[in-house]
């Protein structure tokens, strides 16, 4: 099971991943939907009472603008 810090480090040099994130975040909003599927493809344990520090964590990473 990937931890969200592996996955962030990941993130850094797969540009399959990149492009994923890109997709999901094209309009700038996760769904619960989103997110639970991305979760679950990439074997990442995390609630959905943390999404919201997760999109606070991807703004200040600069994956949302």
């Amino acid at each position: 099971m990937a931890t969200v810090d592996e996955l962030v480090e990941r993130y850094k040099t797969d540009p399959e991943l990149q492009k994923e994130v890109q997709d999901i975040l094209a309009d700038g909003k996760v769904t619960i939907k989103e997110f639970r599927a991305f979760a679950k493809k990439h074997d990442v344990d995390v609630s959905i009472k943390d999404l919201p520090k997760y999109m606070a964590q991807a703004k200040k990473l600069g994956f949302i603008k």
